[in-house]
């Protein structure tokens, strides 16, 4: 009997390393061709839809303290004919952070942008989801969600 307790965990573990490794941090598709994801029956998985891009945070919790500057990147994943620049805008901000730039973009052949997160001293305390938008010249917006702790210095 014991031994049906084990697999469980075992595959959670897995599942979890897994999403470590790939990268989960993936929210909803934007840009012309994000009506539906494209499934590739070749290998049963889950590909990026043409025309299409998803964004990518950190996959772990980024913590800041009060007073502190730290730099961060959000991703692109572009499929198939999307060679736009994407907009980012940062929703969700706690109190007394903000981003810098104040309008960064992820450029026509770059996989990235870096952003720096700066904390105020009294900035709000505590964990935060930051939603980020990506807005492509044409098509609908993409979002990620972005895990904040701010802490004490």
């Amino acid at each position: 009997m014991r031994r049906n307790f084990v697999y469980p965990s075992i595959l959670a573990g897995t599942a979890l390393l897994f999403c470590l490794l790939a990268g989960c941090n993936q929210g909803s598709p934007g840009g012309p061709g994000a009506t539906s994801a494209v499934k590739n029956d070749e290998k049963s998985q889950v590909v990026q839809a043409d025309d299409s891009f998803n964004l990518s945070a950190p996959l772990l919790p980024t913590t800041i303290k009060q007073g502190e500057r730290i730099s961060s990147t959000i991703g692109i994943k572009r499929g198939v004919n999307f060679d736009g620049d994407v907009s980012l805008k940062f929703d969700n901000l706690p109190t007394g952070v903000k981003i810098e730039p104040s309008s960064p973009k992820i450029k026509h052949g770059d996989a990235e942008a870096n952003v720096t997160l700066v904390a105020t001293q009294d900035a709000s305390l505590g964990d935060f989801t930051i939603l980020v938008v990506g807005h492509p010249s044409k098509g609908s917006d993409a979002d990620v969600a972005f895990k904040l702790t701010v802490a004490t210095r």
